[in-house]
């Protein structure tokens, strides 16, 4: 198994392509470009534009590619035996994924065998991918770095917070993503006579409408006012994340996540369900996160409340990987697994 190699490639390592595929605001789509752009690496957002045997590089989530898993893998497939192809693996298939799970497995699968290297953005995705899908010895780790948002004023950060009672979840909206799980925790603090609210930031993933409209009769019912934002526009992003009361990161099945490394790009500490990747996350970070299990969420988001010093990183915490040292990586793997 291969580790994040931090050897200086050689200059005159070949960048591979990378091939960009998707709308701009797909979380997976703007990260391949953001690695690219810092990694100097060259872009083509059409797949025939490539010629026999360049070296290319794929962000893969199965769903950017097709809908049906199958029909993902045999796209990569097809790639694979035209250029010299490697990949990350985002959104890591994983048994909590419900009936889809073996499916997308088994593309997974197939997408890392047809590759000539892989590369996770976490220890734990590592694991899912030797568990679930194949073993496989040429696959690397490089975390997702954390993009810091412009500054603001001090001043808009703090009146946003007195303003904004809110519990905050940011990203797309669907099952497992723990609206719900906040909801409920929000429920639990108005019963004990602490005013709250629920803010989604994000709008809802493609075929999910029905849960934004689940949250907001859920809020109905439980007197917990709910709003929903839709997609927050990347200029007022870093604003909209500062100024919520308290951060929660309630995934059910994360595996590696963009929107917590936005909470923590902002300055925000956020609350973090606890599990593999979570525990992963804080120590690669430390003083980043606060991390709560099922049973303690209302009680960390009260404590979080009455402490909203809390909620933020404290100066000099350290943030990195940054994008920098996410690129650098990406060009000593290049260089290792060119050889």
């Amino acid at each position: 198994m291969l580790r994040s190699p931090t050897r200086p490639p050689p200059t005159d390592l070949v960048l591979p392509h990378h091939l960009l595929l998707g709308p701009e605001t797909h979380g997976v789509t703007r990260y391949a470009g953001e690695v690219a752009a810092a990694a100097g690496a060259p872009v083509v957002r059409d797949a025939d534009r490539l010629g026999p045997g360049e070296p290319a590089h794929l962000h893969v989530t199965d769903r950017l590619l097709a809908r049906d898993p199958a029909a993902a893998a045999a796209a990569v497939e097809a790639l694979a035996r035209r250029v010299r192809l490697t990949v990350t693996l985002h959104d890591v298939p994983q048994p909590t994924d419900g009936p889809g799970f073996e499916a997308r497995a088994a593309a997974y699968g197939r997408i890392v065998r047809a590759s000539h290297a892989w590369v996770t953005n976490s220890w734990h995705e590592h694991a899912l991918v030797g568990r679930w899908c194949v073993a496989d010895p040429r696959g690397a780790v490089i975390p997702l770095p954390v993009i810091e948002s412009p500054a603001l004023p001090e001043e808009a950060e703090d009146a946003g917070v007195r303003s904004a009672p809110a519990l905050g979840v940011f990203g797309f909206v669907y099952p497992g993503k723990g609206h719900r799980q906040v909801l409920r925790a929000a429920a639990a603090l108005r019963r004990g006579g602490t005013s709250v609210r629920v803010c989604v930031l994000g709008a809802a993933a493609p075929g999910h409408d029905d849960e934004v409209e689940d949250l907001q009769r859920m809020g109905w019912a439980r007197d917990v006012p709910v709003e929903v934002t839709g997609r927050v526009p990347d200029h007022d992003l870093g604003r909209a994340l500062r100024a919520v009361a308290v951060p929660v990161v309630a995934h059910r099945n994360v595996s590696a996540s963009g929107s917590l490394n936005s909470w923590i790009a902002a300055g925000r500490r956020p609350l973090v369900r606890d599990g593999a990747y979570a525990r992963e996350m804080a120590a690669l970070r430390p003083g980043t996160i606060t991390l709560f299990d099922d049973a303690s969420l209302s009680r960390c988001v009260g404590a979080a409340l009455r402490r909203p010093e809390t909620t933020w990183t404290a100066p000099g915490t350290d943030l990195g990987p940054r994008l920098p040292h996410t690129a650098a990586a990406y060009r000593a793997w290049w260089a290792s697994v060119d050889r």
